[in-house]
């Protein structure tokens, strides 16, 4: 195994046993990446060797030891942010006591620093000081709901003021007169028309005004018709109130056209042209 490989164990050995952080070059983590491509290509290009092994424990190994050093750099920013920072004790101060981590690399010790800065924004939020400074605020919301009030007050006394002038209007309204406009009968009308039936060809004769379209319907509905009979039937009452049959198979008799197309309907009997 290469020199590169032996060295990520003893790190590892050394996160596992140890609470502080293991030293380690300040280029450790460019170094790793470095190492793990080096054996992704030696893997390509050959096959048949012991690279995809290595490069898969090597893999494991570093992550291993990532994620150790950050359980141990995010433990150590917690605590240093308790013992520095005073919470609902006076007026909270922060004294950033020196206690950062030993061995970090310039990548963890940005990401120390941020995890400060995060804590310590969210201890500002939370203290003393900043509790006080939204009760001091209350006193200004106050003032605008007492504003909020006067104006809704005013829409309500202007809602009102419409209100009546409409009550007023409808009153008005209800107290008017009708308007009643006098007509003359139908009768007076013809009467004071002096256009005869003669000067107008459009006018109709009294006597003929009205036509009767009911005896014209009975008198087709009652026209002879002649018909062969296919079946035997019994005497009928035609339209005509006359009695017509009975009627035997291939009789040619003459009925009212109605009572033929019942025949015919009913497949009784089939239309004859004369």
């Amino acid at each position: 195994m290469d020199q590169f490989y032996q060295t990520l164990r003893k790190i590892q050995k050394k996160e596992r046993n140890n609470g502080t952080l293991a030293r380690v070059e300040e280029t450790f983590y460019p170094d790793i990446h470095n190492y793990l491509d080096s054996l992704k290509q030696k893997a390509m290009t050959d096959p048949f060797s012991n690279a995809h092994g290595l490069l898969k424990e090597a893999q494991i190994i570093a992550t291993e030891i990532c994620e150790r050093r950050e359980h141990k750099i995010t433990d150590a920013a917690v605590v240093n942010i308790h013992r520095s920072y005073s919470l609902f004790i006076g007026e909270p101060q922060f004294d950033l006591i020196d206690t950062t981590p030993l061995n970090l690399t310039p990548e963890e010790e940005k990401f120390y620093f941020s995890i400060i800065d995060t804590l310590k924004n969210h201890r500002e939020n939370i203290s003393l000081e900043k509790l006080s400074e939204d009760t001091e605020v209350k006193p200004k919301k106050e003032v605008i709901s007492k504003q909020t009030n006067t104006l809704d007050t005013k829409i309500q006394s202007k809602t009102k003021l419409e209100n009546d002038d409409r009550l007023n209007r409808l009153d008005e309204i209800s107290k008017a007169k009708p308007i009643v406009e006098k007509r003359e009968t139908i009768e007076k009308q013809i009467a004071k028309s002096k256009v005869s039936i003669e000067e107008n060809p459009n006018a109709h004769d009294g006597y003929n005004e009205f036509i009767d379209l009911e005896s014209k319907k009975i008198a087709k509905d009652s026209e002879l018709v002649k018909m062969i009979v296919f079946d035997d039937v019994g005497a009928i009452v035609g339209v005509d109130e006359k009695i017509y049959g009975p009627f035997r198979p291939q009789d040619i008799v003459i009925i009212p056209k109605i009572n033929a197309k019942i025949f015919v309907k009913n497949r009784k009997g089939r239309l004859v042209k004369v």
